[in-house]
């Protein structure tokens, strides 16, 4: 089963151009599978990847989280790690404290002889995470020796920071994006009297994240949405370890615009170190659902 995995990432990162090949051949491909360096204005064969994540002493790695290709690449730059002794373990937005009081109570050779189903009940994992995209990181890396560490912060503590509505100290232009993001991550429909405790919510959990990151050895990797992921704003502004921070970026088919892919970075600084294309996964209108709901909420009332 591994042995095949393995055959089948192989053959997606050669036709994806992440093969090692020499930089004018890898210049002749096209933008989706290619790591580009932001800061240094290259593309990256996959050996050059592989000594820039080596190099660092954590690697924050942002995601679609609906997307299965950027978990299947998370998992592959796990199992990269692994192989050259690189790995010093796996922090997931997808654990919070309470799962984490459990996962210390058990090695990991224990957690992983339980069945699926009760290695779910024991964490009590949360279903708004996807077990099916989820839990396939977190048995590798229960097979490689290591328990996974929860890198975000309680469901109550989340609200609790909303409820009380206190915006959090930032440099204006960080907040500035901030609250842009949140307005329209939420299709323009948040109220303005939960603007400033869903902001601090979101950074209670960029410094939960960027805690869990330097509390595990080098190369320690962080797997998180891609907001979170962002140097200028997210986990990385609050980190004391200088993490490398590489994202997921969805680039639709034939479209070689990669810049218009990224987000604009705080003062024209690259959002990322490293942008890793992919193609995107086809979804619905996000703000129909939400419509919905603000709409039955209001009739409610």
């Amino acid at each position: 089963m591994r042995r095949r995995e393995c055959l089948k990432g192989f053959v997606a990162l050669a036709a994806l151009g992440m093969i090692p090949a020499a930089e004018a051949e890898i210049e002749a491909v096209r933008p989706q599978g290619r790591v580009r360096d932001l800061r240094g204005g290259i593309w990256l064969s996959e050996r050059a990847l592989m000594a820039r994540l080596f190099e660092a002493r954590g690697v924050i790695v942002g995601e679609r989280h609906d997307n299965p290709e950027h978990h299947r690449l998370e998992r592959w730059l796990i199992d990269r790690l692994a192989s050259r002794g690189q790995l010093g373990g796996v922090a997931m937005e997808m654990l919070d404290p309470s799962q984490q009081a459990r996962l210390e109570s058990y090695s990991a050779a224990e957690l992983l002889a339980l069945p699926e189903a009760d290695l779910r009940k024991l964490l009590q994992w949360n279903e708004g995470w996807n077990w099916q995209a989820y839990g396939p990181i977190v048995r590798r890396v229960l097979e490689l020796g290591l328990v996974p560490r929860a890198a975000n912060i309680g469901r109550q503590a989340i609200k609790e920071l909303v409820a009380t509505n206190q915006a959090p100290a930032l440099p204006p232009a960080v907040a500035a994006v901030h609250r842009r993001i949140l307005i329209e991550g939420h299709c323009h429909l948040l109220p303005e009297n939960r603007l400033d405790g869903m902001l601090a919510a979101q950074v209670a959990r960029d410094k939960a994240m960027a805690a869990a990151l330097a509390a595990l050895p080098p190369v320690a990797v962080l797997i998180c949405g891609s907001g979170h992921a962002r140097r200028d704003i997210g986990v990385a502004l609050h980190s004391d370890v200088a993490p490398l921070s590489l994202a997921c970026v969805e680039l639709a088919p034939g479209q070689n615009d990669w810049r218009s892919a990224l987000p604009a970075g705080v003062d024209g600084v690259p959002p990322y170190d490293l942008a890793w294309f992919t193609l995107p996964v086809e979804r619905g209108d996000p703000c129909e659902a939400l419509r919905e709901r603000v709409a039955h909420d209001q009739r409610s009332m």
